[in-house]
């Protein structure tokens, strides 16, 4: 919630982040240094043990899980896996240039090597943390430095020491007891959903807000099953202001199958009230029954549509990106730019603002994106298919509709 409140101000920051590095480009200031320190209430042990850990989750918004781990045959070489709201962002090879724990330094440099993915590129980078303690708490530092190759570079590394200064406060407070209760209550999802709620019923009326909010959780409820049969785990469901609403996984899916199972299942359970619904207006005319049957079948249809990153566009990222990954971003772009040509045709904001955050969050991945699992040719067919039939029945739900209208 408080980050929904906070993101005029990243914005903001972002711009102020793309014309520092206009300037700096244009001075010809190729190698980097970015840093930043933010104060922890927990203790300097606590907070140097979770920025060390091999192992560490962050809950976020979003979740972030980083695994370190030994390089085999290079026992020297340390590979860190980062994965982001439940999908593999990047790995990185990294060797120690500085470990010391009285000191609350750690010092790494990125190697090139064929694990990297992203790769390295040449930007020769070095990073790390300090921690000290202070009369005020923990201050920890965060820095990277590194040699330049393409714009984007200008952006994302000032931003992640803020964002991961961040997000271990966050933690390392929580586990500690002591962060802000008035936080925790701002960022629980509980009081995200009331909002959401509050704003659908501003735009359509109560009826159709609450209408609408349950089928919201119903269809994520689906993908929350689909996240529990494939063992990824449940962070919970939450309602988005204006926009929807959204399943967190507590792992990464590391399979296509995974995403696209995932991803079907959200419209794929709600094919059941859909139906029932449709088959008791049938029988009595209820134009309550029909109003609740259309609601659940133009939600789900629309979000069956091939339009990265509604359901259907993940399924196609799925298929397509078991055969070509580099076709699967291509086609994701696309996606995302159908969906900024649909707001500015029906001059809608609400519709522009995702898909325009969509856009800004793939230009700064470079849409680097580790690979999952391929699908079999067996099993991307039974997903497509099964795809292609959900979303068919909900369009003869639709269109069997019409003529009712009109009456």
């Amino acid at each position: 919630m408080l980050g929904l409140l906070t993101l005029p101000i990243e914005l903001l920051r972002l711009a102020f982040y793309a014309f520092q590095g206009l300037v700096d480009a244009l001075r010809a200031r190729n190698r980097l240094r970015c840093e930043f320190t933010v104060l922890i209430n927990a203790s300097r042990d606590a907070v140097w043990r979770l920025g060390t850990a091999d192992r560490c989750v962050l809950d976020g918004p979003p979740t972030i899980e980083m695994s370190s781990e030994r390089v085999p045959d290079s026992p020297d070489l340390w590979l860190t896996r980062i994965t982001v709201g439940g999908q593999p962002q990047s790995q990185i090879v990294s060797y120690e240039l500085e470990r010391d724990e009285s000191k609350g330094i750690l010092r790494m440099r990125l190697v090139a090597h064929p694990l990297s993915k992203p790769p390295e590129g040449g930007r020769d980078v070095e990073s790390g943390i300090i921690v000290e303690a202070t009369p005020e708490g923990t201050a920890l530092t965060m820095f990277n430095e590194l040699t330049v190759r393409s714009f984007r570079d200008r952006i994302i590394y000032p931003v992640a020491p803020r964002r991961m200064g961040n997000l271990i406060k966050q933690q390392c407070e929580k586990d500690a007891g002591t962060h802000s209760r008035l936080a925790a209550l701002g960022n629980h999802g509980l009081l995200l959903s009331a909002v959401a709620l509050l704003s659908f019923c501003y735009l359509f009326g109560w009826k159709l807000g609450l209408l609408l909010s349950i089928v919201i959780v119903i269809h994520e409820a689906g993908h929350v099953a689909a996240m529990l049969m494939a063992g990824v785990g449940v962070r919970g469901i939450y309602l988005i202001p204006f926009f929807g609403g959204a399943a967190v996984p507590r792992t990464a899916y590391r399979t296509e199958g995974r995403l696209g199972f995932i991803a079907l299942m959200g419209p794929g359970l709600s094919l059941i009230p859909t139906l029932g619904l449709f088959a008791l207006y049938r029988s009595t005319g209820d134009i309550q029954l029909r109003q609740a049957m259309e609601m659940f079948a133009v939600v789900n249809a629309a979000n069956l549509l091939p339009i990265y990153p509604l359901d259907g566009g993940m399924i196609l990222n799925a298929l397509i990106g078991s055969v070509s990954r580099k076709s699967a971003l291509i086609v994701g772009w696309i996606g995302v730019l159908v969906g900024l040509g649909l707001a500015i045709y029906f001059q809608s904001f609400l519709i522009g603002i995702p898909f325009l955050l969509f856009a800004l969050q793939r230009y700064l991945s470079g849409g680097q994106t580790l690979e999952l699992e391929r699908l079999s040719i067996g099993s991307g067919l039974a997903l497509a298919l099964a795809s292609i039939a959900t979303f068919i029945l909900y369009v003869v739900v639709i269109t069997s509709m019409i003529p009712a209208a009109r009456i």
